[in-house]
């Protein structure tokens, strides 16, 4: 079964997926953040078909996520390292890693726990936070539509803003 494109969807969410959205793009950034670089580490480790991770590592490196370095000490070999914008998708996984903690466990328990690297504490939680620093739900949320909006987008605005004043406080 092929994936639609969400090339012409005018949409953050859909734009983003349509960069890091298949299975695979997020688990290979997952590890390159445990330091992984090397073709063959990931193929081992993530029991990925050469052909697969190829065409996964080339539009990871094409959409600026991870690039391309040549090894130091070996011409031939490459490695694969976290651009800035992959940097970036941290809280991405890091929610990720929580929901699925919570929401998909599994029944002998955790299977990872993010840590404060300082202290040891368990990490919170990831949040959306006010400017003054108070974390903010999903019901003391507005979306408004920017001056690239779309139609499509300024009727799911109005939907959401339907929802949000037919919700009960």
């Amino acid at each position: 079964m092929s994936r639609r494109s969400f090339a012409d969807m005018n949409c953050p969410i859909a734009q983003t997926l349509e960069q890091v959205g298949e299975w695979w793009s997020l688990v290979i950034v997952r590890n390159a953040f445990c330091g992984m670089s090397r073709f063959q580490d990931f193929q081992h480790h993530l029991g990925i078909s050469s052909n697969v991770l190829a065409q996964r590592l080339a539009h990871l490196v094409g959409h600026g996520i991870l690039r391309r370095e040549t090894s130091a000490t070996d011409g031939r070999a490459v490695h694969y390292r976290l651009t800035d914008k992959g940097q970036a998708l941290y809280p991405v996984l890091a929610a990720l890693t929580l929901w699925g903690e919570r929401w998909a466990p599994h029944p002998d328990g955790a299977r990872l726990t993010l840590m404060e690297r300082d202290g040891g504490r368990p990490v919170g939680g990831v949040g959306i936070f006010a400017a003054d620093g108070r974390r903010l739900d999903p019901a003391q949320i507005t979306t408004v539509a920017g001056p690239a909006a779309d139609d499509k987008t300024h009727a799911l605005m109005r939907m959401r803003m339907e929802t949000m004043n037919d919700a009960p406080e």
